[in-house]
């Protein structure tokens, strides 16, 4: 089941590893297992500050760096950070059996780099936006004023709002939630933005793809709780089989 106008702009899988597992000198031995994939399009991105907290050191911080290997049409990407392994899939939902493909693919280029990835934890993060005329609009039109996740306080609500939601931290609950719904209702047409995060610790690489595909359950069960028939049919452009 998916629908005729899919507003999902990105989805990652961001794959954590062990603890010097995937090291900046090893980043040569998976980007070239990338390329032979058609990741044929690298660069370098900055990936955030790291400090050094070794005994006898002090704590003195230093760039990490992250390689983005894109496929040609930029719209699959895969990432390759110090114990992080990133697959994206960018513009327009082309649906997930061709997102799992390219991440099943693009584990297989880790572990042939690797030998065998150590792997820690795994997120599932999704983006998904949609426009509505500004005339009439209404939040719960369009979002779920009355279900698990959105409260009613928003029914009426026609101003711009900001609502972010989470549970569990990962390393002592195993898991951890996080939603963020932001309208923006000062423009037109209105900007609705779903952001969504789904992790979850992983005990063996070979239960991988089923954490992956139970997120992803998980993931389609808290947007689907969070929009209405309106939006459905209206923006989505209704169900098809």
């Amino acid at each position: 089941m998916g629908y005729r106008n899919p507003t999902l702009t990105e989805i990652f899988a961001e794959v954590y590893l062990e603890a010097d597992s995937l090291t900046e000198a090893k980043f040569f031995e998976v980007v070239p297992q990338l390329q032979e994939l058609g990741f044929t399009e690298v660069e370098f991105s900055p990936g955030g500050l790291s400090l050094d907290f070794r005994p006898g050191r002090m704590g003195s911080p230093r760039e990490k760096q992250l390689v983005r290997c894109w496929k040609p049409g930029r719209q699959e990407l895969a990432q390759v950070g110090e114990d992080l392994f990133v697959v994206n899939l960018m513009g327009s939902y082309p649906g997930w059996a061709r997102f799992l493909t390219l991440f099943e693919k693009g584990i297989g280029a880790l572990n042939r780099g690797l030998g065998v990835a150590r792997i820690r934890s795994l997120s599932l993060r999704t983006i998904d936006r949609f426009e509505i005329p500004r005339d009439g609009f209404v939040v719960s039109d369009y979002l779920n004023t009355s279900g698990q996740v959105i409260p009613k306080w928003y029914e009426n609500c026609r101003e711009s709002l900001d609502l972010t939601m989470g549970r569990g931290f990962l390393d002592s609950d195993g898991r951890n939630r996080l939603v963020n719904v932001a309208v923006r209702a000062n423009v037109d047409p209105v900007v609705l933005a779903i952001q969504a995060s789904f992790h979850d610790v992983v005990s063996s690489a070979s239960q991988l793809s089923n954490v992956l595909e139970r997120l992803h359950g998980e993931s389609n069960q808290t947007f689907e709780s969070l929009i209405t028939n309106r939006t459905r049919s209206e923006v989505m452009g209704g169900v098809v089989s």
